[in-house]
């Protein structure tokens, strides 16, 4: 598959960088621009794994830096334990680059780290050691999703609805920032992952992480049901939107236990839709 057209330079600097460092093992392309389902557009970024024995001038900015003029970069956690480095190239060419040493990135692969983001394709631009025929031996390209357990549907049910209290006390304590980050942050993770439960489930769905498209492969009812589970930086609108969650996540994690055959902790949402009441 070809790289999106305004990638190419800056590849076709890595590929030639790579002749002349002896560091480097391995530059692989993974992301939109590698797989079939759901194409590279033109707000695509680039993604490249390194495997290099020169980590530090990778993280420090400095090899990212002969690749074009960059306004902006920054070293952020990724998959692994490990960290990447992301930079805009020329106002609107976003570029990750997760760095691996040639040890990192064996052991992504051969710990199914590696197939987390690769599963649904990648295309190596240089390889001076046989990685590629290690990621053929360990990257299944598919991806599966997988349904939680009994203790982990408790443990997330629980969760959910601990934190509906947790942010209703906030509220009622004036805390407005500290309620609202649980509500559309910590509250929508948990509703997230009974979203996906829901429609694995219901549909088959393809669920990707962290909700990406998920206006695509989520059905209506959930769709609208978000509608109003959002809040603006407003105290009624906050409770408003902790009480949409509350019903949405227990409508849908009352399905997803009727499907799986699975006991609902009915105690938890009972005890935190009676302290929701403190909003009326």
């Amino acid at each position: 598959m070809p790289i999106t057209e305004r990638y190419t330079d800056i590849c076709d600097k890595l590929c030639e960088f790579a002749k002349s460092d002896n560091c480097l093992r391995a530059v692989i392309v993974i992301g939109s621009t590698t797989r079939d389902d759901v194409p590279s557009d033109e707000y695509s970024d680039l993604d490249l794994i390194i495997v290099t024995d020169d980590a530090e001038k990778w993280f420090s900015g400095e090899y990212p830096d002969m690749l074009g003029k960059v306004g902006i970069s920054f070293i952020e956690p990724t998959l692994g334990g490990g960290r990447e480095r992301r930079c805009i190239y020329d106002k609107e060419k976003d570029v990750d680059f997760i760095i691996f040493t040639p040890r990192q990135f064996i052991k992504a692969l051969e710990d199914g780290v590696a197939q987390w983001v690769m599963n649904r394709g990648y295309m190596f631009l240089y390889d001076s050691d046989g990685y590629k025929d290690l990621a053929e031996k360990y990257i299944e390209i598919a991806v599966s999703h997988t349904l939680v357990s009994q203790d982990e549907f408790n443990n997330l049910v629980n969760d959910f609805y601990f934190h509906n209290i947790w942010a209703c006390k906030k509220l009622l304590r004036g805390e407005l920032w500290s309620a609202k980050m649980c509500i559309d942050s910590y509250l929508k993770q948990r509703l997230l992952k009974m979203i996906e439960q829901y429609e694995i489930l219901s549909s088959g769905a393809d669920v990707w992480h962290d909700g990406r498209f998920i206006e695509r492969w989520a059905d209506k009812t959930v769709l609208d049901g978000l509608k109003t589970a959002f809040a603006h930086y407003e105290e009624q609108d906050c409770k408003n939107a902790l009480v949409n969650t509350h019903i949405l996540f227990a409508k849908l994690s009352a399905d997803v236990a009727e499907k799986l055959g699975y006991e609902y902790p009915d105690n938890a949402r009972l005890c935190a839709y009676e302290f929701l009441q403190k909003l009326v």
